[in-house]
């Protein structure tokens, strides 16, 4: 019997991971900034790998490990955007504020908890193009982890008023708090509506499905990464249907 015990330990320990615990900059350790690279892979008539820098992004953080600012260069668009961050006396984000290089109005968002849990975030903005709606919702399981997000978008024309784009998506959570599956719905064009899956490995996401209208899978992406001696990712590679489309790399400035 004690063999047998002894056995089933074993093969209990041999399923579990050792899954790090992270702070509020998503990282094992401290850190002042976090620098990312978002690189689009292709091949040529030739067959020969190109890869073009699409996106670089740099993130600062603050004594409490919480992001402060960040900046965006997509140089694809040859433009920029700015984030930054203002906390309350609770340490929680109560608003962004967020500068586009192409306009020249601030998007704001807001924060509303009760206690200390978020439940709604909200923004709206306006320009001579068009008025933009956004509101986040956030529900709690009995122990107070999230279980379910929300964001609606409206983007409504100003000269003529129509409504461009009218999105819902809705996220379902894990007992650890990541994202399991996502539902978004667009009401004007509902053959764009999507299901998404996730799937992880010891906290560390590996896959995620995608499924069109009618419930078709239409594409599997999976996850390849490389870590530094703290155990936080460097490079992760991002595989699309067997295919390498996108690679993203980390240049961390640990305190």
């Amino acid at each position: 019997m004690n063999r047998l015990l002894i056995l089933l330990f074993s093969i209990f320990l041999i399923g579990c991971c050792n899954e790090p615990k992270l702070l509020n900059n998503g990282l094992t350790q401290k850190a002042t900034q976090i620098t990312e690279y978002t690189i689009k892979v292709e091949n040529d008539s030739l067959n020969n790998q190109i890869q073009d820098t699409l996106v670089i992004t740099e993130k600062k953080y603050n004594e409490n490990d919480q992001i402060i600012s960040r900046h965006q260069r997509n140089l694809f668009a040859d433009e920029t955007m700015d984030i930054e961050f203002i906390y309350n006396n609770q340490k929680k984000i109560k608003r962004e504020i967020v500068t586009l290089s192409n306009d020249s109005s601030n998007f704001i968002v807001d924060y509303f908890y009760k206690d200390t849990l978020l439940l709604k975030t909200k923004s709206e903005s306006k320009n001579d193009i068009f008025q933009f709606k956004q509101i986040g919702g956030y529900k709690y399981n009995s122990e107070n982890k999230l279980k379910e997000s929300s964001l609606k978008q409206i983007y409504i024309d100003v000269e003529t008023n129509d409504t461009i784009t009218n999105t819902l998506e809705i996220s379902k959570y894990n007992d650890r708090e990541f994202v399991t599956e996502s539902k978004l719905s667009d009401f004007r064009k509902p053959e764009r509506n999507r299901n998404t899956e996730y799937k992880y490995d010891c906290g560390i996401l590996m896959e995620i499905k995608e499924f069109n209208s009618k419930d078709s899978l239409i594409s599997t992406t999976e996850y390849k990464y490389e870590f530094d001696k703290f155990e936080n990712w460097t490079k992760r590679e991002s595989i699309e249907n067997d295919k390498l489309n996108y690679i993203r790399t980390k240049e961390i400035e640990y305190k």
